[in-house]
C-alpha cells in the first residue's frame, strides 16, 4: 500500500477541519492505539525469547453526517513508522429509489464479513493468514464505487452488493517489517514476486476491477441469527502482460446475544485465488496460473460484562507459490477496564508451514485504547 507522507496528512487534516468549520459540521474525532508486548521462539528473530515492545498502530478517525441522507468517514493510520490514508469515503444511506445505498471513495471492500473491519476490532489481534496472503497484507482496500441493496424476504434479509474498483488492490501491499514484528516469520518465505530483498517492482499497468457479494441473513430466534455470503472478484494485475486475478469466497457467521453482557460468535471464511504469475520457465510469455486456497474459523464467547475468550484456526496457501502453505492456531482472551475505551487482550498461538524448520510459538499482550466515539469494541 502506498504510504502518505506526514506533510500531506497534515494538509488533509487542515482541509477536512476547515471544511467542517465552514459548513458548521462538527465531525466525530477518535484516536485508537494498539500497544503490544510479545515474545517468540522464532529462530529467525534476532530477539528470540526476549520480551519486545511495539506501538503496532495508531488510527485517527473523522466521521459524521453531511446531511440527513449522507455521511463521510476518513481514517488515517500510523504503521511501521509512517502514515497512510487508510480510508476516505462518502455514503448515501437513504433517499435513493428502492432503498439503494451508494458509497464512493477509498474503502475496505465488502469481500466477506471480516474485511470490512479494522484490525483493532479483532479479538484474535491480527489479520488472518488467508486475508493477508490472498487479499493483501492489510486487506482488500481500493478506490471505487459501491452499490448496496437490501431486500426483506419474509423474516430474512437478502443483500446484493457490487463494486467497481480502480484496480490498486492488484498492486499488492508492501511493508518493510521491523525485526520485532510478531509476524516476521510469515514474510520470510513464499512471497513470490514480493521478494524481501528486492521490494522495487517493475512498472505495471492495472485496470478496473469488479467485485460482487450476495448475503442472506436468517434470524434463528429472538436473540440469534445466521448469515451466509458468496463473494467474487475479477481484476487485472498487469495490462502489459495480460495477467489476471480471480477470487472466489464463501463465509458464514452465527451470533447469539441475549443481552449486552453475553454473546457467542462463530464465524468462518474460505477464499480461493486464481492468479497469473510471472515465472522463469513458465512457458510462452513466462506466465502461469497459480491456484491458492485458504480459510479461517473462530469462536468468540463473551461470558461476562467485561470478559471474553475464544479460539481460532487458520490456513493459507501462498498466492504466488504453488504448494507452499502455512497454518496456525491460537487461543485468546480479553478484558475491558470499566468500558470499551481500554481493552486488554492476550493471544497464545503456534504457526507451522512447509518452509518453517519447526513450529513457531508466540505470546502477545495487547493494550487497545480509544479516545472518542469510535471504539476498540468487542468483535
Amino acid at each position: 500500500m502506498k504510504r502518505t507522507k506526514v506533510p500531506w496528512v497534515t494538509a488533509l487534516l487542515l482541509t477536512v477541519v476547515g471544511a467542517a468549520a465552514a459548513q458548521n459540521v462538527n465531525p466525530d474525532i477518535s484516536v485508537i492505539g494498539d500497544v503490544r508486548a510479545f515474545a517468540t521462539d522464532d529462530a529467525s528473530d534476532p530477539k528470540e525469547g526476549r520480551l519486545q515492545l511495539d506501538l503496532k498502530s495508531v488510527e485517527l478517525a473523522l466521521q459524521g453526517y453531511l446531511n440527513p441522507y449522507a455521511r463521510a468517514d476518513v481514517f488515517l493510520g500510523y504503521h511501521d513508522d509512517s502514515f497512510e490514508l487508510e480510508e476516505a469515503y462518502a455514503t448515501i444511506l437513504r433517499g435513493l429509489p428502492g432503498g439503494l445505498q451508494v458509497k464512493a471513495g477509498k474503502y475496505r471492500v465488502d469481500f466477506g464479513k471480516l474485511n470490512l473491519l479494522h484490525p483493532h476490532a479483532y479479538s484474535f489481534l491480527d489479520t488472518p493468514l488467508v486475508h493477508r496472503e490472498l487479499l493483501g497484507e492489510e486487506g482488500l482496500v481500493d478506490i471505487g464505487v459501491n452499490l448496496n441493496l437490501q431486500a426483506p424476504l419474509g423474516n430474512t434479509v437478502l443483500t446484493v452488493s457490487g463494486n467497481v474498483l480502480k484496480g490498486d488492490f492488484a498492486e499488492g501491499h508492501h511493508h518493510e517489517h521491523a525485526a520485532e514484528d510478531t509476524s516476521s516469520m510469515l514474510d520470510s518465505f513464499g512471497r513470490g514476486l514480493d521478494d524481501l530483498d528486492t521490494l522495487e517492482e517493475e512498472a505495471v499497468e492495472t485496470d478496473l476491477g469488479y467485485s460482487e457479494r450476495l448475503g442472506l441473513f436468517v434470524p434463528t430466534g429472538d436473540y440469534a441469527g445466521f448469515e451466509v455470503g458468496l463473494n467474487a472478484l475479477q481484476g487485472t494485475l498487469d495490462l502489459n502482460t495480460g495477467r489476471k486475478v480471480k477470487l472466489l469466497g464463501a463465509d458464514a457467521k452465527y451470533r447469539w446475544a441475549p443481552d449486552k453482557y453475553r454473546s457467542l460468535t462463530v464465524q468462518g471464511e474460505w477464499i480461493r485465488s486464481d492468479r497469473d504469475v510471472e515465472h522463469a520457465g513458465a512457458g510462452e510469455g513466462g506466465v502461469e496460473r497459480v491456484r491458492a486456497d485458504g480459510f479461517y474459523a473462530f469462536l468468540d464467547w463473551r461470558f461476562a460484562q467485561r470478559w471474553n475468550a475464544g479460539v481460532i484456526g487458520e490456513r493459507s496457501e501462498m498466492a504466488e507459490e504453488e504448494g507452499v502453505s502455512i497454518e496456525r492456531v491460537g487461543a485468546f482472551a480479553g478484558f475491558q477496564l470499566m468500558e470499551e475505551t481500554t481493552t486488554l487482550r492476550v493471544l497464545l498461538r503456534q504457526s507451522d508451514g512447509d518452509e518453517l524448520a519447526e513450529p513457531v510459538r508466540e505470546a502477545i499482550l495487547q493494550l487497545a485504547f480509544s479516545l472518542g466515539p469510535h471504539r476498540a469494541h468487542w468483535f
